[in-house]
């Protein structure tokens, strides 16, 4: 959870930007930050940590390695070796083939002093940030945006890519920001460059490229692979954990304290709405605990006050997020940090990493394997509640663009009148924003075959692009900024390495087998969870609230957005804008996609607003802006 920066200035002048990112370090850690200056570099650490050194190397980051004996006895090091020294040794032991050998979550910066390179490296799935950005007279790199703001020597321009795909939805690139020029080291990558030369960037890490050893059992593999990730996030100190009643954080939960000889704090949320409440499935796994469980309640409903506190949302991001129950994450942060805990526990990621939806059902209907997928859609459609006819008209879709396909997609249509129709995911967008960044083209793009993919299974492919693709990263980033904003650290055992690879390489079928989603982890649970959470069917929604909430429209937010635009001038589609602020108004059935345009605006507008941006209008300037 440690901030770092690093200003390269290859003129090596008495820079004023020097200044500005110590003061902004500061301020987030409310901590001075140690600083080493050498030749053309400065690097800055905080939260008392020293920058480290070893023979020509200095390093600065955020490590949150696991799995350190391991580490210590390939290195040769003491057992009381700090995880900054072990990644010094491994690079002096293994030059940029290091990564490899390191377990968790990093990112971190590594000058050396005989070749005057820096390299940064980022972890495999971004859990930890890392954002930089080229000056005219070098760069400057830092664990946080504002930081890496604060050495620009000018406020940098708004990028109309980046706020294009956010109005949409969708993240036409992993790497960018709301800041034009300023960029975030993608996960599992590299970045080496010089005093005088331009930056290199390069992959390290391929979720499609990591294959695991073929196993018989995959269940009893995943259930040892799950727990030894969850035992080595709970390691390095005092770790709550959450514990929601769902699948995920039940799953966390217990294993947590298999070998655990004290009461574990368990944070939950409770609602007054039995609706929302999940206060059973809570019991059941606190039982099951038999007292390894120290509960501790908290209260769900969100504020009016809390909800639309965009200003504190921003400050801890400095650009718009879309993450409307973010709240609710700052709550249990905060609550486990006053509880004299260092880590918690988050299930965030078993969605994505066990895998097993409809989309395993419909990969198989277009590998012709007809029998064994409608046997699934239908199992799937029992063990849901989900209609018979949205089943099989799921499998229809999955035939193509016509024919059957065509009439599967019209019935889906028909079925959900909130389902994304064409053209509707873009609706938000201004139509010139849309068209000048090209947002259409890059989407096709990125989402275009790989090469390097062409002889894996389309299975393996599709699951490893929605655990480890753009939108991963971006949660990562806003729950991070959340925790680090409340002094704890967040630890997200599914997204060990070894977890994330065991389950992308298997086949469809074992993903949904019976027709049960997260097929995988409801079998390696098995003797672990209590059965009415093992086999439970549905999730708690919370979309009822949130569209209660914004019809409220504390201040007047969105019926003023609604008759003026403002400062979404130029942004957004006026026409949609009005619909959907009259849609809220007018209708108290919850429709998802329009409360999500809705809040992306009001998160837009209140960026916008801000001093920093007021006075910007769209730079059509930065379309073609060259990056890294």
């Amino acid at each position: 959870m440690s901030r770092f920066a690093v200003l390269l200035d290859q003129d090596q002048r008495a820079c004023p930007a020097a200044g500005r990112i110590e003061a902004d370090l500061a301020q987030r850690a409310r901590t001075h930050p140690t600083r080493r200056d050498d030749a053309g570099i400065r690097l800055w650490q905080t939260d008392g940590t020293e920058v480290r050194t070893s023979g020509p190397l200095s390093l600065v980051g955020d490590l949150a390695l696991t799995d350190l004996p391991e580490l210590r006895h390939a290195l040769g090091a003491g057992p009381d070796t700090s995880s900054a020294d072990l990644v010094l040794a491994a690079w002096l032991r293994w030059g940029d083939n290091a990564p490899h050998h390191l377990n968790g979550a990093f990112a971190f910066a590594l000058w050396d002093r005989r070749s005057r390179r820096l390299t940064v490296v980022r972890d495999r799935f971004g859990i930890r940030p890392l954002a930089y950005a080229m000056t005219p007279h070098g760069a400057v790199l830092a664990s946080e945006l504002s930081c890496v703001r604060a050495g620009l020597d000018a406020q940098p321009e708004i990028d109309p890519v980046w706020v294009a795909g956010f109005l949409s939805g969708h993240t036409p690139d992993i790497g960018a920001t709301a800041w034009a020029g300023i960029r975030r080291l993608p996960p599992g990558h590299l970045m080496t460059m010089e005093l005088s030369g331009n930056p290199v960037l390069r992959s390290w890490y391929r979720l499609q490229a990591s294959a695991p050893p073929e196993v018989k059992d995959a269940a009893a593999e995943l259930r040892a692979a799950l727990t030894h990730a969850t035992a080595q996030a709970c390691a390095a100190g005092p770790t709550a954990t959450t514990l929601s009643g769902g699948l995920d954080s039940s799953t966390l939960a217990l294993m947590s304290v298999e070998e655990y000889d004290r009461a574990r704090p368990a944070l939950s949320l409770r609602y007054q709405d039995p609706r929302m409440d999940e206060g059973n499935y809570i019991h059941d796994v606190l039982q099951a605990a038999d007292g390894r469980l120290m509960p501790v309640t908290l209260a769900g409903e969100t504020s009016d006050d809390e909800l639309f506190d965009l200003d504190a949302l921003i400050d801890c991001h400095d650009q718009p997020v879309f993450a409307p129950g973010l709240d609710r994450n700052h709550r249990l942060y905060h609550a486990a940090r006053e509880l004299g805990c260092t880590a918690i526990l988050d299930g965030h990621g078993g969605d994505e990493v066990i895998g097993g939806t409809v989309h395993d059902i419909m990969l198989l209907a277009k590998g012709r394997q007809w029998p064994q997928a409608l046997r699934l859609a239908m199992q799937h459609a029992r063990f849901t509640g989900t209609p018979v006819a949205e089943a099989v008209a799921t499998l229809l879709a999955a035939r193509g663009r016509r024919g059957f396909g065509r009439l599967g997609r019209g019935i889906l249509g028909f079925l959900d009148s909130d389902t994304m129709v064409p053209g509707q995911w873009s609706s938000l967008v201004d139509r010139d924003l849309l068209r000048d960044t090209r947002l259409a083209e890059r989407l096709r793009d990125l989402n275009a075959p790989d090469p390097r993919n062409r002889d894996l299974p389309a299975s393996v492919t599709l699951h490893a692009e929605a655990m480890a693709g753009p939108i991963s990263a971006v949660a990562f980033d806003t729950l991070g900024a959340a925790a680090r904003a409340e002094g704890i650290e967040a630890r997200y055992p599914f997204y060990d390495h070894r977890v994330a690879e065991l389950c992308a390489w298997q086949p469809s079928a074992a993903r949904i087998a019976h027709g049960r989603p997260r097929a995988l982890l409801r079998e390696a649970t098995r003797g672990l969870l209590p059965e009415s959470i093992r086999l439970r069917r549905d999730k708690a929604n919370f979309i009822g609230g949130f569209w209660s909430a914004l019809r409220r429209d504390p201040g007047g937010r969105f019926a003023a957005l609604g008759a003026d635009p403002g400062p979404l001038q130029g942004w957004v589609n006026p026409a949609t804008l009005r619909a959907d602020v009259e849609k809220l108004k007018n209708s108290s059935e919850p429709e998802p996609q329009t409360a999500f345009r809705l809040w992306r605006a009001l998160c837009l507008a209140a960026w916008l607003d801000r001093s920093a941006t007021r006075d910007m209008t769209v730079p059509r300037s930065s379309l073609m802006f060259a990056s890294v």
